[in-house]
């Protein structure tokens, strides 16, 4: 499920912009307004970034690896299926959204850091009953928007599972032996073994889990500024990169 994330995140985060050129020009005479105009509507009409550029670093990022032994693969395919059922994605998806959108709509403005105004007294609406005084419909929006989203999540994950489960498989394959995976096989083709194999994704996204994972947050920020000095430190005898020799000797010269 981190990984999806992750994918996702990298997916947004690195798609670049699309470059507009700006083609050569005569001259002897300047472009028509016409050409201007198209041009405009071009650049208004151009994507905002370009998908197969975006999953070609993403390749290169995590380029394809050697394909496992054929016999560990097939033991690995089963204990995956065992590990990430059918419909898996679609019920982590539709379990944590439904359940982060219900706590977020019952925060206040001073859960949002918002600070109060001494003249007033502090607002205690929540954002649910704020976009609610507004929308007489707002429950029924909502519930269409929630059962909508559901609905669409389990499209998803008819692209999405196949292609997670032959990830997990050949990661497996190439971490377990034969006897590990047949083991691991033997344990999920219990009862308890069907009963965690049925829940050992979904506990990833588990509220438990995510709040473990996000206390930790502070912990780590507050210990950034000694790994940064740490960093410096253990650099200092290297050479200063030329780019920062350049910067520092343009900072230096007097303003003109």
């Amino acid at each position: 499920m981190r990984l999806i994330m992750f994918g996702t995140a990298l997916l947004l985060a690195g798609a670049p912009a699309v470059a507009h050129p700006t083609g050569s020009h005569s001259a002897t005479a300047a472009p028509s307004k016409a050409k201007d105009a198209a041009k405009d509507t071009s650049a208004a009409k151009a994507p905002q970034f370009d998908l197969a550029q975006v999953m070609a670093v993403f390749d290169k990022i995590f380029p394809a690896q050697p394909d496992p032994p054929l016999a560990r693969l097939t033991l690995a395919r089963t204990a995956v299926q065992g590990l990430f059922p059918d419909g898996t994605y679609a019920r982590m998806m539709d379990g944590m959204t439904h359940g982060a959108i219900d706590r977020v709509m019952g925060l206040t403005e001073a859960d949002l850091g918002k600070p109060a105004d001494k003249a007033k007294p502090a607002d205690t609406m929540t954002l649910k009953q704020k976009l609610a005084k507004d929308d007489p419909n707002f429950d029924e929006r909502m519930r269409i928007a929630e059962r909508v989203v559901g609905e669409e999540f389990a499209k998803f994950a008819t692209i999405i599972e196949p292609k997670i489960r032959e990830g997990l498989a050949r990661s497996m394959a190439r971490r377990f032996d034969e006897k590990q995976l047949a083991d691991i096989n033997a344990f999920l083709a219990t009862d308890s073994g069907r009963a965690f194999g049925s829940q050992s994704m979904a506990m990833w996204v588990d509220p438990d889990v995510m709040r473990s994972v996000m206390t930790s947050f502070p912990q780590i920020m507050t210990a950034m500024p000694d790994t940064m000095k740490r960093i410096e430190a253990e650099t200092a005898q290297l050479p200063k990169p030329k780019h920062a020799v350049q910067v520092k000797i343009e900072a230096a010269k007097p303003a003109n």
